[in-house]
């Protein structure tokens, strides 16, 4: 009896999404992204690059701040008030784009909500 001969095995990125979540797991959600998203929101949704590396404390090194920047960047969340190629030595004002975070993150919470659980408003 042949073992796995001709066989189609799925692959991670074959799993069924609903629409609209897309963006949220190309994007490869993880701690540093979620640390600058947090800070940048905590200051207004606007920082410089050196700002925001204050913000977020000296644990990280540039590169990983800049690489995780844009990767934000071209998945929509964040936006750099400079043209990529012209951000070299110069400063860049980092922006968060809330709403669309804001709308990508209701998707997920929407398509992982229980059909039978009704939402209950926060207590106050």
């Amino acid at each position: 009896m042949p073992c796995c001969e001709n066989v189609l095995v799925p692959t991670y990125s074959d799993a069924p999404l609903p629409d609209g979540l897309d963006a949220l797991v190309g994007m490869g959600m993880n701690r540093v992204k979620i640390a600058i998203v947090v800070a940048l929101a905590a200051h207004g949704g606007s920082l410089t690059t050196p700002d925001l590396m204050a913000a977020l404390g000296s644990e990280l090194a540039g590169s990983t701040v800049a690489r995780n920047l844009h990767e934000l960047e071209d998945h929509g969340y964040v936006t750099g008030d400079l043209p990529r190629q012209e951000r070299r030595r110069r400063r860049t004002r980092w922006t968060l784009n809330h709403a669309r975070l804001n709308a990508d993150l209701a998707t997920l919470v929407q398509a992982t909500t229980p059909k039978a659980v009704e939402a209950v408003p926060p207590e106050c």
